[in-house]
């Protein structure tokens, strides 16, 4: 019989930070990590079962060390935020603390499965025992009702995931060839011992198993990998489809604005907007596929203009969308300091069900060498962000990005340009000014109230944003173009509207991915503005 572990949370919660992450990160560890189930199981058993020997704990415990399956319920993020004393610096010094926590409804229980395990009844009844022990996982607010189930379920939402997989989640399992081993166990010297440190100390009363390392140890020897340990891929997906949302009246709208907040080591610099943009686009365009085609992800491109028109942009023969309706993938730098800190996307058509699930299944991205968390800070309409720089409402905008040119020179035929935009700086710049002032009377035409009667100033040679970045410091191409948008010139404005407007504004060759965008004008002293031709 194969072992399946029933646990059942009476809170509906569970608490727990993963491996490697400061709890005020604001990521909890889902799945549980089977790394810590099974020392949970070892501390039970020194705790509340001193009548079992090692011998027995560790047949019972070597068969379980192969990543498990699970049966996860439907589950929602949640935390709440606490002010904490701040240590031995008195009273009235606090510091804020994420209480970061997945919650499940207190009824549904969470299956942890060996399908292919099968303990003999000795073993079984020892390992009935430990289970029934159980009382928390994770930190000790997370209470758990625990049982070995003699029923697995017919099929498991989240398992080992195949290498094809866009969105696996890393778990924190034991390594079953070192697990049970001893080597990097600590051992006290005869110097340790002359400073005061007695054999007992930082060590529990647990066999030598790296297992069974504390992590006041693991933290101080500053390991690269944890011993006995490693990360496994897994991949989450639900056994049944979600339940289409019920609306809540006839008038009721998709969500058209999405906002994300960024955090990493390292954050990517505001001249690598449209590369950003680029990789969130394609990775949330790769969950969308996955999510409605989980076994051959390719073939869900053909439907993409039906279960993904945003994010696609295209039509049936792969034609770009007219009238700006589809997404704007926006890297913004909002305190700045020259660094992308969130990125939002905005689609005026709305996102269907399958874009939001990919939303919300975004939380890790690869750009480059960084290694970045994605956080859904908020979710609706761009009225509901009052806070957020991109979307104002000001009178006054100015370049956060260039503004490239949409089109060539026109040096034939009736309409071409005049001679003197061909000749020299300023000749560039009255060309990229003019190309501008085309864009905005084309918005006129779809939001007349506005973009009408706009006044446009050329920044010259003061750069763009707070950090005065030069226009050619920025990437401009996307992946598919080559270099061909280094090519296009570019600039920074300065545009006035007669009265306040709401954002986001982004204008000309890639708005979609992040170029041409403005944002509401920073008062700064010195300020000085190239004349317009």
């Amino acid at each position: 019989m194969s072992v399946t572990l029933k646990l059942n949370l009476p809170a509906g919660r569970y608490h727990a930070t993963p491996w490697g992450r400061h709890v005020n990160e604001g990521v909890p560890e889902w799945p549980p990590s089977p790394w810590r189930l099974l020392r949970a199981l070892v501390a039970v058993w020194r705790r509340t079962c001193p009548e079992l020997s090692e011998s027995q704990v560790s047949r019972v415990i070597e068969p379980l060390l192969s990543p498990p399956r699970f049966q996860l319920p439907a589950s929602r993020v949640a935390h709440t935020r606490h002010y904490m004393p701040k240590g031995k610096a008195g009273p009235g010094e606090r510091t804020l603390v994420f209480d970061t926590f997945v919650a499940i409804h207190r009824d549904a229980p969470l299956l942890i499965g060996w399908p292919d395990v099968d303990l003999p009844p000795a073993d079984r009844g020892v390992l009935t025992k430990l289970v029934a022990n159980l009382t928390s996982l994770g930190r000790a607010e997370s209470w758990v009702h625990a049982e070995l189930s003699t029923s697995p379920p017919e099929c498991w939402n989240c398992l080992p995931a195949e290498s094809s997989d866009p969105n696996p989640v890393a778990v924190f399992c034991p390594d079953p060839a070192t697990a049970f081993g001893s080597e990097h166990y600590p051992t006290h010297t005869v110097k340790m011992l002359k400073k005061g440190l007695k054999p007992g100390d930082l060590l529990f009363d647990s066999p030598r198993w790296h297992l069974c390392l504390d992590t006041q140890t693991i933290h101080d020897r500053r390991w690269p990998q944890v011993p006995g340990a490693k990360w496994v891929n897994y991949s989450i997906r639900p056994t049944h489809p979600e339940p289409i949302p019920r609306s809540s009246g006839p008038n009721r709208q998709a969500p058209t604005f999405v906002r994300f907040a960024l955090d990493g080591p390292v954050l990517p610099l505001v001249t690598d907007t449209i590369q950003l943009a680029e990789r969130v686009r394609g990775q949330l365009l790769s969950r969308c596929k996955w999510l409605h085609n989980s076994t051959d992800p390719q073939l869900a491109i053909a439907d993409l203009p039906t279960i993904a028109p945003a994010f696609w942009g295209k039509d049936e023969e792969r034609r770009p969308l007219t009238g700006h309706r589809h997404a704007y993938f926006l890297p913004v730098d909002e305190d700045g300091d020259g660094a992308i800190d969130h990125v939002a996307v905005f689609a005026p058509m709305g996102f269907s069900r399958l874009e939001l699930q990919a939303v919300d299944r975004l939380r890790r991205l690869r750009f480059g060498d960084l290694d970045l968390s994605l956080v859904v800070v908020g979710l609706g309409e761009p009225e509901d962000f009052a806070r957020s720089r991109l979307l104002g409402p000001a009178t006054i905008w100015e370049s956060a990005t260039p503004f490239v040119v949409t089109r060539h020179l026109k040096r034939r035929g009736r309409k071409r340009d005049p001679l003197e935009w061909t000749q020299g700086p300023d000749g560039h710049a009255a060309f990229v000014r003019a190309v501008l002032k085309e864009e905005l009377e084309h918005r006129a035409e779809l939001a007349p109230n506005k973009f009408s009667g706009v006044e446009i100033e050329a920044l010259g040679d003061r750069g763009i944003g707070p950090r005065h970045v030069r226009p050619l410091e920025f990437y401009l191409s996307r992946r598919k173009e080559g270099r061909a948008g280094e090519r296009r010139p570019r600039g920074g404005f300065r545009i006035r509207f007669p009265r306040p407007v709401s954002g986001p504004i982004a204008l000309g060759h890639s708005c979609h991915f992040g170029l041409g965008l403005f944002l509401p004008s920073l008062p700064t002293s010195g300020d000085r503005l190239a004349p317009s031709p």
